[in-house]
């Protein structure tokens, strides 16, 4: 909420995917109904949000899946269950926005990076050193 994380999940998926859009496509599809339950539960201690959620994704192939409302050879292999997204992208309730992968703050606790770049993310996140 804000720039602090609310929300966490780590999931072997049973789905096989040739294609990361579609694997990223599928991430962002099990992310989308957290986070309008999040936006429900605000609702409830009146903390309100106006307009369409933003779902921060670091694949602009994944992006313009879930803004196509076609079905292709590239996507007609997808099961329907991960389409919900589509749906809320097409209704605006969610948008979402591109954030370069060197700009993800998760990453300083998933890959190896050179000190000042973990140094960076570290401050990015509001930690300060000792």
């Amino acid at each position: 909420m804000g720039y602090c994380l609310v929300s966490w999940e780590r999931m072997k998926h049973s789905y096989i995917s040739l294609s990361i859009a579609n694997v990223e496509y599928i991430s962002t599809t099990t992310c989308c109904p957290h986070i309008l339950w999040m936006k429900k539960t605000g609702q409830y201690i009146h903390v309100e949000y106006e307009g369409p959620l933003p779902i921060m994704v670091n694949n602009t192939s994944a992006i313009i899946i879930s803004k196509n409302p076609v079905l292709h050879s590239k996507t007609n292999h997808i099961p329907i269950k991960y389409h919900f997204l589509r749906g809320k992208v097409a209704k605006k309730v969610v948008k979402l926005e591109y954030i370069a992968s060197n700009e993800i703050i998760a990453n300083m606790f998933t890959k190896l990076l050179l000190r000042e770049k973990f140094e960076y993310l570290r401050e990015e996140m509001g930690v300060v050193p000792f």
